[in-house]
């Protein structure tokens, strides 16, 4: 019962964007608007204030990273070789690669765990440690992403593996964090204002995302070649959650650690992927079928982990 609690606000604000969406109450320019606000702004002053008033970022945050990253190392390989075995085109590569490690960390998994972590014990804390691996995870995936579309083009250079880095240096989340913990390490407390601003303007963060990426997959086309999106969905939703358990497994995760990971790791295919595709010659079809078919079947994953963790 405590699982479907947490996962039915999730389903109802992500179908009420589908649903805006459709009846054009919400346009693809409001959206790319709303979706700036968001990642600028109210996602930013939530993780901000989280890590500011919720003490450090705490040694749990290693162990969920490493499981994290090994998972994500080892599903960016699996992609490109099922890719390969596949016999898919060469641009293909890079686009299964990253739909199937990719995952939509800011705007599905954070808001999950908004409501699995609210009123337990810990849960500010754990909510802070779970915003500052999100922030360091997403930095790793530009540069991962550049790197695997990359190496699936026939011409390019390297240097394009730049922006990936500034993407890093200048990435609103992670320096959120990072502030917040550097004014927690300090002691030194947020002025009554603005702690209420912060925490009303962050508030808006989760349910407007859960509208945002509802509203986003409704404007995206599935393409026809199914084989590879098939793919792509269950590398991200089904084996790198069953890979990150065994990771978890083996670093001894405490079980709220366990959960945050697990969570991360179920999340659908971001955005970003069909972003990146884009612009690095990748497969757009690809990538935007996998952001709506793992989006819609995450609600599966989501809650069986969820529910496993409980």
């Amino acid at each position: 019962m405590q699982t479907i609690e947490i996962i039915a606000p999730i389903l109802l604000l992500v179908l009420l964007g589908v649903l805006l969406a459709r009846f054009r109450f919400l346009g693809p320019e409001f959206l790319g608007e709303l979706n700036g606000f968001i990642f600028w702004i109210a996602l930013p002053a939530s993780l901000f204030r989280t890590a500011a008033i919720s003490g450090d970022s705490g040694p749990e945050t290693a162990g969920i990273l490493s499981a994290l990253l090994c998972g994500t190392l080892l599903i960016a390989i699996l992609g490109w070789l099922t890719s390969v075995g596949l016999k898919l085109p060469k641009a293909c590569h890079g686009t299964v690669s990253q739909s199937g490690f990719r995952g939509n960390l800011a705007y599905i998994g954070l808001p999950v765990l908004s409501y699995a972590l609210r009123g337990t014990p810990g849960g500010e804390a754990h909510y802070a440690t779970a915003a500052f691996a999100m922030g360091c995870l997403i930095s790793i995936y530009n540069v991962l992403a550049i790197i695997v579309l990359q190496a699936s083009r026939h011409e390019g250079s390297w240097r394009t593996l730049g922006p990936g880095v500034r993407s890093i240096l200048t990435n609103p989340l992670l320096i959120a964090c990072l502030a917040g913990l550097a004014l927690n390490a300090a002691d030194f407390a947020l002025p009554r204002a603005l702690d209420d601003s912060l925490e009303a303007l962050g508030g808006a963060a989760v349910p407007l995302s859960l509208v945002c990426i509802g509203g986003s997959i409704a404007f995206i086309r599935i393409g026809k070649n199914i084989a590879p999106m098939v793919a792509s969905v269950l590398l991200k939703i089904a084996i790198l959650p069953v890979l990150v358990y065994a990771l978890g497994r083996f670093l001894v995760l405490d079980p709220v650690s366990m959960r945050i990971a697990l969570v991360f790791a179920a999340t659908p295919t971001a955005s970003a992927a069909f972003v990146m595709a884009r612009q690095m010659e990748g497969d757009e079809s690809v990538a935007s079928g996998a952001i709506v078919l793992s989006t819609i079947f995450s609600a599966i994953s989501l809650f069986l982990v969820l529910w496993f963790t409980q």
